[in-house]
């Protein structure tokens, strides 16, 4: 009898035992399984992209401009940058609307009005002058 027992309660603890990594494996699996399936649902978002190319006009050629502050704006949002040692400079993540892009540089100034949409690459060129005297006399 003691012996029986003991056998019903060995089988007892083999049958709990594998209900239990039965259910670890089912865990390990669900928790590998729904990161992957979430993430093949996830779209991501376009990409705004606004970039250009601040130049001086010369008689020969134009030569860009190294190191020229740039602005860009709307109503709500300030953000401004440097052009790189080519003259060129880069916005990401824009949200869509209309700005006004300035570049300055020693006195000179170049100011064009945009219009963003969302998902695109939208390309500036700015040519550096001397401001009129009207522009100049608000700065």
């Amino acid at each position: 009898m003691r012996h029986s027992r003991l056998s019903k309660a060995s089988e007892t603890i083999n049958v709990i035992s594998l209900s239990f990594r039965a259910t670890v494996f089912s865990v390990v699996c669900m928790c590998l399984i729904i990161p992957y399936r979430a993430a093949a649902q996830c779209t991501p978002e376009p990409i705004t992209v606004v970039k250009g190319t601040v130049f001086l006009e010369t008689p020969d050629q134009p030569a860009s401009v190294p190191g020229a502050k740039i602005i860009i704006q709307s109503d709500f949002m300030i953000l401004s940058a440097s052009t790189d040692h080519e003259g060129k400079f880069r916005f990401s993540n824009i949200e869509p609307g209309t700005y006004t892009v300035e570049a300055t540089y020693f006195g000179l100034h170049a100011e064009q009005r945009i219009t963003v949409e969302a998902g695109t690459e939208l390309k500036v060129a700015l040519q550096l002058k001397l401001p009129d005297r009207e522009t100049s006399a608000k700065w």
